[in-house]
């Protein structure tokens, strides 16, 4: 008799603890005021497309879809299913989230797939998995995010066949016409701060080992053109071969046909670096060496063409990701001409065509 009792007694308290229990996690975890914190920290407006769903035997679970965007509109989700599971016992809030289209400034991330879990105590934010597409390229990645007075982000990944141009194009970053990069990173790993644009960027640092193809279109106009120019240096204005180097170097061995790339991007704080990036065909190389400032938009970078191991010619790229100038070097220093631009950029903007002319006028 005085074990049924206990047992009932026990049974008793039990009932009691979990109604208490979940009185305090309804509370603790009122969605709509969560939510609302989450708006105010982050300048985030979630909108409820289906009321809460709540379940909480054998666990508690809340499932919920909705509408997330930003106050300027630089980003924006619809149809987002969140989805939010805590056990009965002490352990991290998990969840996953899916979003079948994220719109970034006009770049339509798809199939994206959150998993991970939330520490209550730490403020800690652990990422499991996050993988979606951008056109036929993919990505997946893991990390922490601390929301403690630190702030920190730290995350770790893959990127596969992303096509650059069109990606810079649909941010409104760039528009390269003449060169298409497809590019994959295996085992990227960058961290920063939380905050905004500014502080993100200052504080980020990373290593990104690249590998990936390169394309430059040309026309067989322009093939047949670069071969005259290089007669017409070689007998006529020598001073100039550096030049005509460069050009036979893009247009012959670098265009038409993918050419792959590899090397290292490493990033402190906001500034990418590299030293050992290079495009390989055969016996002729171009390798980058420099920076670009991602803040300021700003190339500061060189590139040496090589030939059977020699270095036949070298130019310096500076200024913004839309529109560098590649400037050619002769025995360390760019020559100038009024008449000439020394920008293999210009160059091809202008046409070959219009350089050959301006060379001939320039010899009679």
């Amino acid at each position: 008799m005085t074990i049924l009792k206990k047992t009932f007694f026990f049974i008793f308290i039990f009932f009691v603890l979990s109604f208490i229990f979940l009185l305090i996690i309804a509370d603790k975890f009122n969605i709509k005021k969560t939510i609302k914190n989450i708006e105010n920290d982050h300048d985030i407006i979630i909108n409820f497309t289906t009321e809460p769903d709540w379940k909480f035997f054998p666990e508690i679970e809340l499932n919920f879809r909705g509408k997330i965007k930003n106050s300027t509109n630089q980003f924006y989700a619809e149809n987002t299913n969140f989805s939010f599971v805590q056990p009965y016992k002490i352990e991290p809030l998990n969840f996953t989230i899916n979003m079948p289209s994220f719109f970034l400034e006009g770049l339509e991330i798809k199939n994206i797939n959150i998993l991970g879990n939330y520490n209550v105590n730490n403020k800690n934010i652990n990422l499991i998995n996050v993988e979606g597409k951008i056109f036929n390229g993919a990505f997946n990645t893991s990390g922490k995010i601390n929301l403690l007075e630190k702030e920190e982000i730290k995350l770790k990944g893959n990127l596969s066949n992303l096509y650059l141009n069109q990606i810079f194009k649909q941010l409104n970053l760039a528009n390269w016409e003449r060169i298409e990069i497809r590019l994959s990173a295996d085992n990227y790993d960058i961290s920063s701060k939380l905050g905004s644009n500014d502080i993100f960027l200052r504080n980020i640092l990373g290593n990104i080992p690249i590998s990936g193809s390169i394309y430059f279109v040309t026309t067989e106009e322009e093939r047949f053109s670069v071969a005259f120019l290089n007669l017409l240096v070689e007998k006529l204005l020598p001073d100039y071969k550096n030049l005509s180097k460069s050009l036979s170097q893009i247009i012959n061995n670098y265009s038409d046909k993918p050419v792959l790339f590899k090397g290292t991007l490493e990033i402190n704080n906001g500034v990418v670096h590299t030293t050992n990036l290079s495009a390989i065909n055969n016996n002729n190389k171009i390798n980058v060496n420099g920076t670009y400032d991602i803040i300021n938009n700003y190339f500061d970078t060189k590139l040496f063409f090589i030939e059977s191991e020699k270095i036949i010619v070298e130019a310096k790229i500076e200024g913004n990701l839309e529109n560098p100038k590649i400037k050619i070097v002769n025995e360390n220093t760019t020559f100038n001409n009024e008449k000439i631009k020394n920008d293999l950029n210009k160059v091809f903007g202008d046409g070959v065509n219009t350089l050959i002319d301006k060379l001939l006028n320039l010899n009679d």
